[in-house]
């Protein structure tokens, strides 16, 4: 997030070359800082400026302050169940490195190979800079949504190390990442591969792998002893439907992948449906 938000910073200087002279007279240093001006600018809204500021600050609210904590949410009896048979002492999983960690090695290979891109050739690769700038916003939403419910829901972690249990942010930041880059994955197979059997077994390698990750990132912050269950399963949730909402809302054509609600009536008692797509 801070190399693309470097990167934006620098092409601010050269922002409007573009618009002032033709491609073929820019130097690479212009192109890269015109497309990634306006890239970035095409799909960013007023929001995101406050949003942003409020992330620049979160070294002011990430410690844990219990005098913001309105909700007090004890861990349930089956959930201290599950964490007593899953604890191992002093483990600490590979599950459990940085939550940015791997989302930072998307952002700058994409930044490095798009950058590459623009040195070598003339194409015009503001599209590209928008779904890196878009892809860290992502991450920016979901943390930003996860220190919220943190910062208010007094919930001790298995290992005493905190309140902050409820939501996991590891979980809800592997799966914000595993659900836009799988939808990313969808668009550009269904662009470059013919309909077929081939192109449904590499979406199915792609959902395994990347959704596989995501669910062993939530398992291993259990066995280290970092959360319970439900901290788990909510940060999934809150992770998959941020990562499919944003991406519908600024490249999906269609409305299969958002979240269904409905009520319906089984046995003479209502009942509420809720259903999401990937």
């Amino acid at each position: 997030m801070r190399l693309a938000i470097f990167i934006l910073l620098l092409s601010f200087v050269s922002g409007t070359a573009i618009g002032q002279t033709g491609r073929d007279s820019l130097s690479w240093y212009e192109r890269v800082g015109g497309d990634a001006w306006s890239g970035a600018m095409e799909v960013t809204k007023w929001y995101d400026y406050p949003l942003g500021a409020v992330f620049l600050a979160r070294n002011y609210y990430k410690e844990d302050n219990l005098s913001t904590k309105i909700f007090i949410y004890p861990a349930m009896p089956f959930e201290q169940d599950i964490a007593d048979d899953l604890r191992k002492a002093g483990r600490s999983s590979l599950g459990s490195m940085g939550a940015w960690m791997i989302p930072a090695i998307v952002i700058g290979s994409r930044l490095a190979w798009t950058i590459g891109r623009n040195v070598a050739g003339k194409e015009d690769l503001s599209a590209e800079y928008g779904r890196i700038w878009t892809f860290s916003r992502v991450l920016m939403y979901n943390f930003l949504a996860t220190e919220l419910v943190k910062n208010t829901v007094r919930r001790s972690r298995p290992d005493g190390g905190d309140t902050k249990s409820f939501f996991s942010g590891h979980t809800s930041t592997a799966f914000v990442t595993s659900a836009y880059l799988y939808r990313e994955l969808d668009d550009i197979l269904d662009a470059k591969m013919e309909e077929g059997l081939s192109r449904d077994a590499v979406k199915a390698a792609g959902f395994s792998v990347l959704y596989g990750w995501a669910a062993y990132v939530g398992y291993s912050r259990m066995a280290d002893s970092k959360h319970y269950l439900l901290d788990v399963l909510v940060g999934a949730s809150v992770g998959s439907l941020i990562g499919n909402l944003i991406y519908a809302y600024y490249y999906g054509e269609s409305t299969d992948h958002l979240p269904k609600a409905g009520i319906s009536v089984i046995d003479d008692q209502p009942v509420l449906t809720f259903s999401l797509q990937f």
